[in-house]
């Protein structure tokens, strides 16, 4: 059980989403990996109940935000891709505290475009880049390139293809972003140095734990060494087995503290809470962010558990630690309301 010297959260909220449109396997997995974090609460001492969230919040509507601590693990509302942000905007309407990152941020984060200016603007390594379109490709002049979808995550639009060595490919690729989804695109100096994935937790003091290292010697050419959206989630494309992940990963420690100190850079730039997900690679031996993931995947075959895996840490922790970094915020906002309230507020 979380204690603390004020107050101690004794309820645990679990908000997760489940879209209808989703296979009938999928809707299973995403239930049961909602009762294998349920079960690690309530084993903690914890009463811990889980809301299913489809298009609106209003089961909330039962549950005193005053005494209920929500583990939001939401990625949006049914039929709304990336609406992860106007879900932590009704909670914090509804006055709930929350674990992970706020709408902001959130909403921020949708655009690579805006942490990429985010991260350059804080001093924190990033690979060259810019904001793309079918009339200003010209004036980009690093290659080879990567060209992703200003708005999109989890690899969408990436493919073999988002690396380009020309003006031409360039447009081309901006062509088919636009025409697929819809918006403009980010070019970047492409990287094909050693990619890690990188976890970094806590708030006012920041712990990173162990990276994992997307191991791409399988690929002779190094333009092909990418995590595209195949090989994140086709089990039955080349990548998904050829792939490998090492943690914990790397084993200079000179090395490892660069790559720590750019993960909490890029964490405070911006303004990430609780925990998040750092992606960078190495360019001339050095780290450079590639994106900043607040609110990442938590199944237990992704990096965060996995990194946690390699701290010793185990699932039901992690999640209880999580829960942990948010409590500290709920307990500050009751001792604000009891001063608030307490007649000595009048005489000051």
């Amino acid at each position: 059980m979380l204690k603390t010297e004020k107050q101690s959260v004794k309820k645990i909220l679990l908000v997760y989403n489940i879209d209808m449109s989703w296979p009938e396997a999928d809707r299973e997995y995403a239930m049961g990996l909602a009762t294998k974090m349920l079960s690690g609460f309530i084993s903690c001492g914890y009463h811990a109940e889980s809301v299913v969230v489809r298009q609106d919040l209003k089961a909330l509507d039962a549950y005193d935000p005053s005494e209920w601590l929500v583990f939001n693990w939401c990625e949006g509302y049914e039929g709304l891709p990336w609406s992860d942000a106007m879900i932590a905007e009704e909670l914090e309407a509804r006055n709930f505290v929350f674990t992970g990152a706020g709408s902001e941020v959130l909403e921020i984060s949708q655009n690579k475009w805006r942490v990429k200016k985010i991260m350059q603007e804080q001093g924190v390594p990033t690979p060259d880049g810019a904001h793309v379109n079918l009339e200003n490709c010209g004036e980009w002049k690093i290659f080879p390139a990567i060209v992703k979808p200003v708005e999109q995550h989890g690899s969408f639009g990436i493919t073999y293809k988002s690396v380009v060595r020309n003006t031409d490919q360039l447009k081309r690729q901006v062509r088919w972003i636009r025409k697929k989804f819809g918006e403009d695109a980010i070019a970047e100096q492409f990287i094909d140095g050693r990619e890690f994935q990188v976890t970094v937790w806590g708030n006012s003091r920041l712990e990173v734990l162990p990276p994992v290292e997307l191991d791409f010697s399988c690929f002779k050419n190094s333009l092909n060494r990418l995590y595209t959206y195949e090989a994140k989630f086709n089990p039955h494309s080349a990548a998904w087995d050829a792939i490998k992940w090492i943690y914990p990963s790397p084993s200079d420690p000179a090395l490892r503290a660069e790559i720590e100190s750019a993960a909490k850079a890029a964490y405070r730039a911006l303004e990430c809470r609780d925990y998040a997900r750092i992606d960078l690679r190495l360019y001339n031996g050095s780290p450079l962010v590639l994106d900043v993931n607040p609110n990442p995947d938590l199944d237990p075959t992704s990096m965060v558990p996995m990194s946690a895996e390699a701290a010793g840490i185990d699932y039901k922790a992690m999640a209880v630690k999580i829960a942990e970094f948010a409590a500290a915020r709920m307990r500050r906002q009751h001792v604000r309301r009891v001063r608030k309230d307490s007649p000595l507020a009048s005489i000051v």
